[in-house]
């Protein structure tokens, strides 16, 4: 595991846009993970900073898993998807070609009802 952080540490990518960055880290379960913090839309015409927890693959690319994401990054997800008439998707999405720093994958569809715990949102997040 020390492996995979030092290399994710030294590894060259693709620039990214300004505002974006990446840190290694550990989940609680062990796996090691990238957090990516980046510029996103507020929705208000201006960036909001946001963290996405990935997990990187062997082919150089990052899993996205809601589970794994803040509360705070969740409830990004759930506006960000909600501008389209969509949901956060389940499952996991795979961030991967050159250029790709990050995104959000939403569904018009769910297998389950969607978490009310937003509900009482009224602006999106800041």
């Amino acid at each position: 595991m020390y492996t995979l952080l030092l290399w994710l540490l030294t590894a060259t990518t693709e620039p990214f846009p300004p505002g974006f960055h990446d840190r290694p880290g550990v989940a609680e379960d062990g796996t090691a993970v990238v957090i990516r913090t980046g510029l996103w839309d507020d929705f208000q015409g201006g960036k909001a900073a946001v963290e996405q927890v990935l997990i990187p693959n062997e082919d150089g690319s990052f899993t996205y898993q809601y589970e794994r994401q803040s509360r705070l990054t969740r409830m990004y997800h759930a506006t960000y998807c909600g501008y389209e008439d969509m949901y956060p998707g389940e499952g996991d999405a795979v961030f991967s070609g050159p250029g790709t720093y990050g995104g959000w994958h939403c569904s018009r569809e769910t297998a389950t009802r969607p978490s009310t715990a937003l509900e009482h949102l009224t602006e999106p997040p800041t």
